[in-house]
């Protein structure tokens, strides 16, 4: 029995990372100084998947079988290996988060979680307040010896924050959307593969760029802060997409999975 739950797992697997494969040909890649810099496609959706259904292990062995035959199938600038490291993290976090998340109340979830937005979003309003309209005061100079970063932890705070906000108000209103079997699947399960994927891919996205910095010298000029904060946001909005996708599709394979152990 154990043999034949392997084998299903790996071929569910195998198939997720041939449709990840198909989808990435449908990517939007944006390219600066000759380097891809960000590619906006739902192809994470099918190695969160084997995560979630099967355990991190197959989440990580999907995220790195996609980067690497990806890559391979459609080059785009020189191969980096830790990118594909990333991406086998990005395919065994979420299912660690979720491992974790699954004991904790939900309503505890989105107290921490608004409360955490609130505040990087306070910050951010304080350091623009500071240095925009009390230059003299000691908080202000602090923020304004910082140069370019200061403005970046001001408006780019304020940014993500605002993002984040705006995922737990969508979150709330597919909470109460319509009824029915596949809505009370969803409403159970969409804030916490909201956060699950969504810190899994602000990690991710912080050490790409980390990456890309230290192997592009030509991107090095833009500064840190100036390539992750698009990113960031892309990740994000993203984020909400691949949720709600992901919860459809767990709801339908779990439906198919029962009708089939049923004929069996």
């Amino acid at each position: 029995m154990k043999n034949q739950i392997n084998t299903k797992s790996l071929i569910t697997t195998a198939l997720f990372v041939a449709i990840a494969l198909v989808m990435r040909a449908f990517s939007i890649n944006i390219v600066a100084g000759g380097v891809l810099t960000m590619k906006i496609n739902f192809s994470a959706i099918f190695y969160i998947l084997p995560g979630f259904l099967f355990g991190p292990l197959y989440g990580g062995i999907a995220g790195g079988l996609i980067d690497i035959l990806g890559y391979f199938i459609t080059p785009i600038g020189a191969y980096i290996p830790l990118i594909t490291l990333t991406n086998v993290i990005a395919g065994f976090l979420p299912a660690v988060l979720l491992g974790v998340l699954k004991r904790i109340d939900s309503d505890k979830i989105r107290k921490f979680y608004g409360t955490f937005f609130i505040l990087m979003f306070l910050v951010g309003l304080i350091n623009f307040i500071s240095v925009k309209f009390m230059p003299l005061n000691p908080l202000g100079k602090m923020f304004i010896a910082l140069g370019k970063k200061s403005q970046y932890l001001g408006t780019g705070l304020m940014l993500i924050a605002s993002i984040g906000i705006l995922i737990l108000l969508v979150s709330m209103v597919i909470n109460k959307s319509r009824s029915g079997r596949l809505y009370e699947y969803i409403n159970s399960r969409y804030f916490k593969f909201v956060v699950v994927i969504g810190i899994s891919g602000a990690i991710v996205t912080t050490l790409n760029t980390y990456i890309l910095l230290i192997f592009t010298p030509s991107l090095i000029t833009k500064g840190f802060m100036v390539l992750w904060i698009p990113r960031m946001f892309e990740s994000l909005f993203i984020t909400l997409i691949n949720s709600y996708i992901v919860c459809m599709l767990m709801y339908y394979y779990e439906l198919l999975e029962k009708k089939v152990l049923e004929k069996a």
